[in-house]
């Protein structure tokens, strides 16, 4: 699902969750379709499957928002530095040294 480019965001991407989504109610689809003795192309155009379709759709815009918006805190923190990717992760700037006190 990754390539080696820097991510702009932390998490998966829309694209990947989607993807990861259709994946996982192909396999539902495959279960309900043995259960029930039809195809998986049926199961799949069931209001049951439209239903988990919409609502899961729903559930990675949100998660993708929330992605962004920990993605920009830990920017404003200085975990990560901006234009390296997500793979750029430390202080942006030089720690202070432990005196000790």
């Amino acid at each position: 699902m990754s390539d080696s480019q820097p991510r702009e965001t932390l998490g998966l991407t829309e694209e990947e969750m989607l993807q990861l989504i259709e994946e996982l109610l192909h396999e539902n689809a495959e279960e309900a379709a043995e259960e029930k003795g039809t195809t998986i192309e049926h199961e799949l155009t069931t209001p049951g499957f439209a239903a988990a379709r919409s609502a899961m759709s729903y559930a990675v815009h949100l998660v993708a928002a929330n992605n962004a918006y920990f993605t920009r805190h830990l920017l404003d923190l200085g975990v990560i530095s901006p234009g390296a990717g997500i793979g750029a992760v430390g202080p942006t700037t030089d720690p202070e040294p432990d005196t000790g006190a």
